[in-house]
């Protein structure tokens, strides 16, 4: 699991230029967008409802999911998640991927 602790050490990501700075965007990559293709498919996912203490947490739902925080990306991801007390409100059902 430690292998997907760190979304920059696993995708190559685009060099783009972002308000006057050079920075990686990996959401953007081939290899990142194919990945979350993968984990977001339904039979390689479980469903959670979303606790009243963890509304709005997506690190707090991947502690409890993969006994680390660093994997909320991948819960935000999975669930198209934008807003997160609103995509992550208590009661709501989620998708947790199956890594």
């Amino acid at each position: 699991m430690a292998f997907y602790n760190d979304r920059a050490n696993i995708f190559k990501g685009k060099v783009i230029s972002h308000r006057g700075h050079t920075i990686t965007d990996i959401g953007s990559s081939s290899e990142y967008i194919s990945f979350i293709e993968s984990v977001s498919v339904a039979k390689n996912s479980k469903i959670a409802i979303v606790p009243n203490n963890m509304v709005g947490r997506p690190d707090l739902l991947a502690l409890a999911a993969y006994g680390t925080e660093l994997l909320w990306w991948l819960v935000v991801e999975a669930n198209s998640a934008y807003d997160y007390e609103v995509d992550f409100a208590a009661g709501k059902q989620i998708i947790i991927p199956t890594i």
